[in-house]
């Protein structure tokens, strides 16, 4: 006999749905829910039980830069081309993308047969940790997630869509409660043990998710190196931060600063640039500055790491002058 308190237990998951939404073949996973809210966890869930989470998506985010692409910048033709594609490959595939809750109420009659996988997080929780990874006002930030989410409450109460709601603390605490609903929802049998892959993808602020999530990112390395110079590229992997202020230090000690906003197409700089990817730097520094074997390090000033070449050993070739010099520099 089922334990009567058991009914009272609040286990963060509500399904609210059609009652032959689960029998159907076709369906789409719609995940919805605010920046920094847990939709990552559901996507990567998904992804564990073999579900298509589209054609550019990637681990750990998986989010589909294509579709995302044409539902925010494109038109409704290029959205539904896209989704038809997806439609003639998969039965059933998700989509995950959180700004998608601005644009939702226009894709929604495009979507086939969509099941709304909605996640809720503790409002703070979400804004702290979008500060720790772009350092913006934790205040102006709780105030948008505040908007945000009623955005999304007022789509699922007027449209009434077939939803399940997810309460982001709670899955952490009971991961199997969904992962058992989507593969009920999704009908794709699948495997004991690509179920317990996807409960154990559901955790608490994994290592690859917070490098990948963070909006000070840099990306690029040294790639020239002499007594008085030292060149190279850097610049922010989120596509909106600016060009990058970068600092070099030499023996562990920072010496200079300067703007990677150069274009200096022989020193390694990545190929194919495109608008905003001038992003060559140099350190003009006085002759002599940098010795043999110095340790040599360039960061973005707001990255908690360094360039992927740095710290660098300094190899110079030094001349019979040059050894004179800095022996009786050194003397």
């Amino acid at each position: 006999m089922t334990d009567p308190l058991e009914q009272m237990r609040n286990t963060g998951l509500c399904s609210v749905l059609d009652d032959s939404i689960v029998d159907q073949p076709e369906k789409t996973l719609v995940v919805l829910g605010i920046a920094r809210g847990g939709t990552s966890a559901i996507a990567g869930a998904l992804h564990e039980l073999g579900i298509f989470t589209g054609a550019l998506s990637a681990g750990p985010v998986f989010e589909d830069v294509n579709l995302s692409a044409s539902i925010e910048s494109g038109t409704a033709e290029d959205v539904q081309r896209i989704i038809d594609e997806y439609n003639g490959q998969h039965k059933v595939w998700a989509y995950k993308r959180p700004r998608l809750l601005y644009h939702v109420a226009d894709v929604h009659a495009q979507f086939r047969n969509p099941v709304y996988i909605v996640i809720f997080r503790d409002v703070f929780a979400a804004a702290q940790r979008t500060r720790i990874s772009g350092g913006v006002d934790i205040f102006l930030t709780m105030k948008k997630l505040l908007a945000d989410t009623g955005r999304i409450v007022d789509f699922i109460d007027s449209r009434r869509p077939n939803v399940i709601l997810v309460s982001y603390e709670k899955l952490l605490a009971h991961p199997e409660l969904l992962v058992d609903e989507l593969i009920k929802l999704s009908g794709t049998g699948a495997s004991e043990d690509a179920r317990l892959a996807a409960i154990a993808s559901i955790r608490p602020a994994p290592d690859d998710y917070l490098d990948a999530t963070r909006t000070n990112k840099a990306a690029g390395r040294i790639s020239r190196v002499s007594d008085d110079c030292v060149e190279g590229w850097a610049r922010y992997t989120y596509p909106l931060k600016p060009a990058a202020e970068v600092e070099l230090s030499i023996n562990g000690s920072v010496i200079a600063q300067t703007t990677a906003e150069l274009d200096i197409p022989d020193t390694g700089m990545p190929p194919g640039r495109t608008e905003g990817s001038y992003c060559g730097f140099r350190f003009q520094l006085q002759p002599g500055t940098i010795s043999n074997s110095d340790q040599l390090a360039v960061r973005a000033t707001d990255d908690i790491t360094e360039l992927e070449n740095s710290p660098l050993t300094a190899e110079l070739p030094v001349s019979a002058l040059g050894k004179l010099g800095r022996w009786l520099r050194r003397s």
